[in-house]
């Protein structure tokens, strides 16, 4: 009977601590995926307040202070497109041109591969036009722009810099289109008018440079028929146009 006896306590004695280290493991496993992926999600909200603060001091033009800011949110969250894109237009505001568009070249990578699975976000295609137009490219400025508008039809500044872009590639007649959207959805955006009046005075300068070819066009053919006719060749009619 003792050597039965003896015989269970020693087996408990090697089994119980095997299962206390089974159990240890699996809740720390368990705690610790759980703290990876809470400290994930803190770092990408705190990014994000940061974002929103960086934002605010750029406002009130502490672009110094908003570089910092917006620094410290992509160490936290190096996925946040705006991030890369405000902190392209604080290093514009700073004087500081290469930086700028290193960031806003990061900008439109980081968004478009946001964009991949988020086509419906009409901020960022609008806020990747914005960074297309930092780098003068206002072709691609323009395409985003207009996705944006498709998804939010009533935003006046989304017209706005669509009119912009077109006036900076010499559309006049699109620049003026946007322009007359926007002050259509806010008849008081008065930077909206301003934009409108250069894009109508570029439309007639472009019809009055036309209209001048055209003239000088006439004027050196009518020249050719004179000369060829005193030398006694055949004259050509005119074209019409």
């Amino acid at each position: 009977m003792r050597l039965i006896l003896l015989i269970c306590v020693v087996g408990l004695l090697i089994l119980v601590p095997g299962c206390k280290r089974s159990g240890q493991q699996s809740t720390n496993n368990s705690a610790g995926s759980a703290e990876v992926s809470n400290g994930l999600a803190g770092d990408r909200a705190k990014a994000r307040d940061l974002l929103q603060k960086g934002k605010e001091l750029y406002r009130d033009d502490q672009d110094a202070e908003a570089v910092q800011v917006f620094e410290e949110a992509i160490k936290l969250d190096s996925s946040l497109a705006e991030a890369y894109f405000r902190l392209g237009l604080g290093y514009e505001s700073l004087g500081k041109s290469d930086e700028a568009e290193s960031q806003y070249k990061k900008a439109i990578a980081t968004y478009k591969k946001y964009l991949d699975e988020n086509r419906e976000d009409s901020e960022a295609h609008y806020n990747l036009g914005q960074t297309y137009a930092g780098l003068s490219q206002y072709s691609d400025a323009i395409r985003e722009y207009r996705e944006a508008t498709k998804l939010k039809e009533d935003d006046p500044d989304i017209y706005y810099d669509l009119g912009v872009a077109y006036t900076k590639l010499a559309q006049y007649d699109a620049a003026a289109a946007a322009f007359s959207k926007s002050l259509e959805i806010d008849p008081e955006y008065y930077r909206a008018q301003d934009g409108l009046e250069e894009a109508k005075e570029g439309v007639k300068r472009i019809r009055t440079g036309r209209k001048h070819q055209e003239d000088l066009l006439k004027k050196q053919q009518k020249k050719d028929q004179e000369e060829l006719k005193k030398a006694g060749g055949v004259v050509s009619p005119t074209p019409k146009n």
